[in-house]
């Protein structure tokens, strides 16, 4: 801590998404380190590549809990855009419905578990009587073809 404690402070500032979260994330690697301290193999002479990593994916992990805590039902998102004056009518998201609605079933019940819903690959794949990896890999090429289709409706 002594050693490498100012780096992995000063890299925690760069790599977290709020002040809040650096102290966080600086206990959260040399806690890792800790636990970790009889299975880590350096590479060279140093420890602190091996901080630095590890505090990157603290800092990742983190962001990702944060994020999916934040998320916003569907409904909840086309209620404000149907009312609100600034951002237009409830006619801007459409192009969205139109392109889920070009889904297979299977792929719009699994859009409906996940952000709708706001349930976990997991629990919507097991559901959908498909593996985890599956639901994720769908989903991944449902975001990719709805990008598609938005900068198609931009152009």
């Amino acid at each position: 801590m002594r050693a490498h404690g100012p780096a992995v402070y000063r890299y925690a500032w760069a790599v977290a998404d709020s002040s809040e979260q650096v102290d966080d994330l600086v206990q959260d690697t040399f806690l890792v380190l800790w636990r970790r301290r009889r299975h880590i193999a350096l590479a060279g002479d140093s420890l602190l590549p091996w901080l630095l990593a590890t505090c990157r994916y603290a800092a990742f992990n983190a962001n990702r809990r944060r994020r999916r805590a934040q998320t916003v039902p569907l409904e909840a998102v086309e209620q404000f855009v149907a009312h609100s004056d600034d951002v237009g009518t409830g006619d801007d998201l459409r192009w969205v419905r139109d392109e889920i609605a070009r889904l297979s079933e299977r792929d719009q019940r699994l859009i409906h578990a996940c952000v709708v819903q706001g349930r976990t690959y997991e629990d919507a794949a097991r559901d959908l009587e498909i593996p985890a990896a599956t639901a994720r890999k769908r989903m991944q090429r449902i975001r990719q073809r709805l990008r598609a289709a938005q900068l198609k409706e931009e152009s």
